[in-house]
């Protein structure tokens, strides 16, 4: 790993709770003052607070890079953010996709030093102190194997359990070394790495019946590990995980708690939603939803495709609350017909300044996406599903589905897009299909808002384009000579 980008990661564990900048030259590479100090119960808090920070940050890292690079939306003419992604033309030396990489490593570093040094802490058998310091364990097994999960699916191939043991996976570091080099391990190394973590996790959180969504608990790990398993092509494994929550977490029984869900960032659905405040914010959603006040309209980079709005019922809620014909500005081109994305309103809690703030708190794991789990899996295994699938859509106020075959698998795939739309799935559902990426038609607006050219609105990249796995960051790839490159030249 990149030994600037390690010094970073470091210098945010020692920082503790500030998480501010400090300047690690003034210690010598080879010492780690900070593995000295692990005496107290409140060394060992003050990494799990920092651990937290990073499941906040890490939970949105890369996945509005990754979605934009979709299907699912256009950019306009005037916008620029993350254009090299939408149009599939970024280099190595790109750097938006970036902050996955350096946020997730970030975070495993924080937990590689709980996992390794928080057993010196000596504590009375049975005490209070013996099971805080458990459960900051087990929130770093956590953390670890999702960082891992999190990367694997930007930065390595689908998984093949065929081919898993000789497709280069990631570099998967235990210890705390800043002068490691690692190189890549294989995928499957790297996904049995994950399954471990996440097994030590579920056996060291213990309660199964704690369903606060505020922080990670088993019920948040038994939530990945559904995840993990379906990229996994462990479809039994996936349907059985993925069952285990549906009675803890209802789905939303009406409009109203479907809407605070989604202003409120609260609701019964919520199985892991990294806390923010006022002082403490993750990303705005400005990429979707924002407003001129000099054109007194709104003015996001993307806009979601017709193709998009027009795979929702009328009677779907999802159809209504996500999207709105608010019109849109595209520098001085304004267009009164524009559909927005307002799945993210902006929650009231979280603005500082000004009515024109929108951020809302991250749903890292949410029981939708458990069904979703539940109905792909299932197809995989004998070609039904539909249950799980209905189950979601009935909830959400559109029609039962009586298919069956290919028809089925196409519509679990429509209802990924209409559930999980904006949230960061997009890409690696395609990916882990073997699809192409062929946008979805655009709305119609007035000439010159959405950019024209090639690779935009008619983008159409075949499955084994190599642009599906991104490249590691550039940096890293110099500074350590020990990593194999993902794609064979300097593109």
């Amino acid at each position: 790993m990149n030994k600037y980008i390690l010094k970073t990661l470091l210098c945010s564990a020692l920082a503790a709770t500030t998480l501010t900048s400090c300047e690690l030259d003034q210690f010598p590479e080879t010492s780690l003052p900070a593995e000295k100090s692990w005496k107290y119960v409140s060394d060992a808090t003050n990494y799990h607070v920092g651990i937290l920070a990073y499941l906040r940050s890490a939970s949105t890292a890369g996945r509005t890079v990754s979605e934009v690079q979709s299907d699912l939306f256009n950019l306009r003419t005037t916008g620029t953010t993350y254009d090299l992604y939408h149009n599939w033309r970024f280099t190595s030396s790109t750097t938006d996709g970036d902050g996955c990489w350096s946020t997730n490593y970030g975070m495993i570093s924080n937990a590689n030093h709980v996992i390794n040094n928080i057993d010196k802490i000596e504590v009375e058998e049975g005490s209070n102190d013996e099971a805080l310091l458990k459960m900051y364990k087990a929130t770093a097994y956590f953390a670890r194997a999702y960082g891992y999960a999190n990367m694997v699916t930007r930065y390595c191939k689908a998984y093949d359990p065929a081919t898993a043991d000789e497709t280069l996976g990631l570099p998967l570091v235990t210890t705390v070394d800043v002068n490691a080099r690692p190189a890549r391990a294989s995928l499957a190394d790297t996904y049995k790495l994950i399954c471990e973590d996440l097994a030590k996790a579920e056996e060291l959180f213990e309660d199964k019946d704690n369903t606060d969504y505020s922080a990670p608990n088993y019920n948040v790990a038994k939530a990945l590990e559904a995840r993990v398993s379906l990229q996994m092509k462990n479809y039994e494994n996936a349907v059985a995980a993925a069952k285990e929550l549906f009675a803890k977490y209802p789905l939303s029984a009406d409009k109203n708690e479907f809407k605070s869900l989604w202003m409120e960032d609260f609701g019964t659905e919520l199985i892991y939603e990294p806390q923010q405040t006022v002082d403490e914010r993750g990303s705005m959603y400005s990429l979707y939803i924002s407003f001129s006040t000099q054109l007194n309209t709104y003015s996001p980079e993307y806009l979601p495709t017709q193709g998009l709005i027009d795979l929702y019922e009328k009677s779907d809620m999802r159809k209504s609350f996500f999207f709105a014909k608010t019109g849109a500005a595209a520098g001085d081109i304004v267009d009164e017909s524009a559909y927005i994305l307002t799945k993210f309103p902006g929650n009231e809690a979280l603005k500082q300044t000004g009515q024109y703030e929108y951020y809302n708190m991250t749903k890292a794991f949410r029981i939708a996406e458990m069904y979703l789990i539940a109905a792909e899996a299932q197809y995989r295994i004998d070609g039904t599903g539909a249950d799980y699938l209905n189950l979601l859509r009935t909830n959400r106020k559109a029609s039962e589905l009586k298919l069956t075959g290919t028809a089925l698998f196409a519509e679990i795939k429509n209802e990924w897009a209409r559930e999980m739309c904006g949230e960061g799935f997009r890409l690696e559902c395609l990916k882990r299909w073997g699809d192409p990426c062929v946008r979805m038609a655009p709305q119609a607006l007035a000439a010159g808002f959405l950019i024209s050219q090639a690779g935009y609105t008619d983008q159409n990249a075949a499955a084994d384009n190599y642009r599906w796995v991104w490249e590691i960051p550039s940096n890293d790839l110099k500074a350590n000579k020990n990593l194999v490159r993902n794609w064979p030249t300097e593109q």
